[in-house]
């Protein structure tokens, strides 16, 4: 019994990660607000229809809600094209306006066959890319469909350019199908959504419509996006009730989408209401009852994703049964009290996510009869689910072994941590957010990462006086990254403190060249947070700056100082230790500047180019003019970050003694150019003073 449960967490883990379904699911979380945008239209109609308000107004309110709706294919493509795009390292948004062009197209070639297209067009919204995207990754690599192959043009450009060919042999294939699809005699007999409300057997629909929608959502599918074509047929079926009741006629569509609505799906998916009060009523872990009652809210609008990724329901088979049996026995019952004249037949069209006890209430014309069963119904579906709940909270009581980490946890920890925060929300941006990670790491294995030097220059004497060392890239084609291209997902993928090491190491190296040749400059080099933060990277650092001699510094970012102030200050001691100094980087952007120079040890501050950039103004020239004076009473070395004109220069006082960094002096230079722009620097310095000694 063991090895089966095994293999079958196994084959759900498979399926979970499998790219199609991630990115069918996420793609679907995706187009949420489109559908709830569409919901409050909607409710609005059937509202201001209640309140007798102009017919002009519903009307207008009512096509709101049916054009969101006719767009939602072409909405559901792109998002799942866009997934794709990232899992084969595709360029996202062209792929992503391809899938909309390929859903616009079925919808065109189909539009003889409405029946039909009111089912494929969805079916091929979701299909579409899963076939096409991996598809274009095959044909890009083809070089000749590639039209631009060269370094004239940027990035984005070529990319475009490249998805021309794919796009077009992909969008000829789907219509060369659809074609070849319209050529069958079945198609004009198309009738499988308007199957769904057939009167003859609404029980069987009903169980298969409400299997469906758990199924789906059991592997993380929105269920009612991908059955939209039927749910579309089951809310016209209210409207075709109120006109056969307009009519004195007998309603004949007892299924429909009130009924399923206000009856089935009582909480969302897998009528989770009854869940909620299920896990109240007998569960005894803090964590489940604290996540029913956070959920309890929004499922009484029947919005349950909190309960389907926090518990969570999706992929786990423990709770598998319940979430099928609960809808489906209660639509099997609102059927057997509709059909025995308990309840009457849903006359009021109302969205899946209509509040609870109102929906029951207005779709049945304000029938309270309607309002009974509803609460029985989460009563009984309560019951259905207790012994599942029960079962859930002692598999989760367990500890469980990790052997491929080698690790020992508790699954009720684990969930503690989910609980804390959205898991709709988060789940969606770390699985997004791991791809486009992974693809950027990826990408930058490929780059030559190296060292370039901008210049410190004392204004007052004209003379070099240290530099800065900046971290640079170089991609597989020679092409100079930017660090913003870089550093971001470096930091991202927890890899800084290893930076800030190779960074050291590489200063070092420098420093030791430009010695041997008899050449000496500071150094001062950019330290992350994190390193300092860890011992044994603060330590590796310290022995990889001691041989310079003081001659390599420290440059902490503000942030950086926010962390722990007691291990902050023993690694800045330990750096002092080894005749090395601390500068405070970007000062006047980050965290409580000031408190920082109270705080701890620092030997100079870099003014942010910020200050200097607003010098421009008369006020910012004061507050620059201020700040300066305020750290020369602190008896701190001053860098000016970011000066690139004259008048930006002329700004700073003349008799301060400070350094200036930035473009008016120099940008950022290879190692071996340095010492012929200090040489330069000295000369002219040399000139100067001769100058003005022959005027003396």
């Amino acid at each position: 019994m063991a090895a089966l449960k095994v293999r079958l967490s196994l084959r759900l883990q498979a399926v979970a990660r499998a790219d199609s379904m991630r990115a069918i699911r996420e793609g679907l979380l995706w187009v949420l607000p489109c559908l709830m945008v569409s919901a409050v239209f909607l409710v609005s109609s059937v509202l201001a229809q209640m309140l007798g308000l102009p017919t002009q107004t519903t009307d207008l309110l009512a096509g709101l809600h049916a054009e969101i709706s006719r767009i939602l294919p072409l909405l559901i493509a792109a998002s799942i094209g866009y997934m794709l795009a990232i899992r084969h390292s595709l360029p996202r948004l062209p792929v992503a306006f391809l899938c909309f062009v390929y859903v616009a197209l079925a919808a065109y070639l189909l539009r003889g066959h409405p029946r039909a297209a009111a089912t494929l067009v969805l079916f091929i919204a979701i299909a579409s890319p899963i076939v096409n995207v991996p598809l274009m990754a095959r044909l890009m690599r083809v070089r000749w469909l590639q039209l631009s192959r060269g370094s004239l043009v940027s990035d984005n450009v070529e990319d475009a350019m490249n998805m021309v060919l794919p796009g077009v042999l992909t969008a000829g294939l789907l219509v060369v199908v659809l074609t070849l699809l319209q050529q069958w005699s079945g198609l004009a007999h198309w009738s499988l959504p308007l199957d769904v409300v057939d009167p003859d057997r609404p029980y069987l629909n009903a169980v298969a419509i409400t299997g469906m929608n758990s199924l789906l959502w059991f592997f993380g599918i929105h269920g009612y996006h991908a059955l939209q074509p039927l749910f579309q047929v089951l809310e016209l079926a209210v409207g075709w009730n109120a006109i056969e009741v307009l009519a004195d006629q007998p309603p004949p569509y007892l299924l429909n989408a009130g009924l399923l609505g206000a009856f089935a799906f009582i909480g969302g998916a897998g009528a989770t209401l009854s869940l909620v009060v299920a896990v109240l009523w007998r569960a005894r872990s803090p964590g489940l009852r604290l996540l029913a009652l956070a959920s309890l809210p929004m499922a009484l609008l029947n919005v349950n994703e909190l309960l389907l990724f926090g518990i969570p329901l999706i992929l786990n088979p423990r709770l598998l049964l319940p979430f099928i049996l609960v809808p489906a026995v209660n639509a099997c019952l609102a059927l057997g009290a509709v059909q025995a004249g308990w309840v009457p037949v849903a006359t009021m069209a109302m969205p899946l996510n209509a509040p609870v006890l109102f929906n029951a209430y207005a779709s049945t014309q304000g029938s309270w009869p309607a309002v009974v069963l509803q609460l029985a119904l989460v009563l009984l579906g309560a019951c259905i689910y207790a012994p599942a709940v029960r079962a859930l909270e002692r598999h989760n009581a367990t500890t469980v072994h990790l052997p491929g980490l080698d690790t020992t946890f508790s699954r009720l920890q684990e969930q503690g941590r989910l609980y804390a925060s959205d898991p709709v929300v988060l789940a969606q941006q770390r699985q997004a957010g791991r791809e486009e990670l992974l693809a950027q790491v990826r990408r930058m294995g490929e780059y030559e990462f190296f060292l370039e030097y901008q210049p410190q220059v004392s204004p007052r004497t004209g003379e070099c006086v240290g530099c800065e060392a900046l971290l640079r890239a170089r991609d597989g084609r020679g092409r100079t990254q930017s660090p913003g291209a870089f550093l971001a997902w470096l930091t991202e993928a927890g890899l800084m403190k290893d930076v800030d090491l190779w960074v050291a190491d590489a200063a070092l190296q420098q420093y030791r060249r430009w010695r041997s040749a008899g050449f000496e400059l500071p150094i001062s080099i950019n330290v992350t947070g994190p390193t300092l933060m860890s011992a044994a990277h603060c330590q590796r650092l310290v022995a990889l700056i001691a041989p310079a001699g003081g001659c390599i510094s420290v440059e902490l970012t503000e942030d950086a100082l926010a962390a722990d102030v007691g291990q902050m200050r023993d690694a800045i001691a330990r750096i002092h230790a080894v005749g090395a100094q601390v500068a405070i980087d970007d000062f006047g952007t980050g965290y409580s500047s000031l408190s920082y120079l109270h705080a701890f040890e620092v030997d100079t501050i870099k003014i942010d180019r910020s200050f200097v950039v607003a010098s421009a103004d008369p006020r910012g020239a004061r507050l620059l003019q201020g700040l300066l004076h305020f750290c020369q009473s602190l008896g701190v070395a001053i860098v000016v970050e970011g000066v690139e004109t004259l008048e930006q220069l002329q700004v700073l006082p003349g008799d301060m003694d400070l350094q200036v960094q930035g473009w008016y002096y120099g940008r950022a230079m290879a190692a071996d150019e340095l010492p012929a722009f200090v040489q330069c620097c000295t000369l002219a310095t040399a000139e100067q003073d001769a100058s003005s000694a022959s005027v003396s």
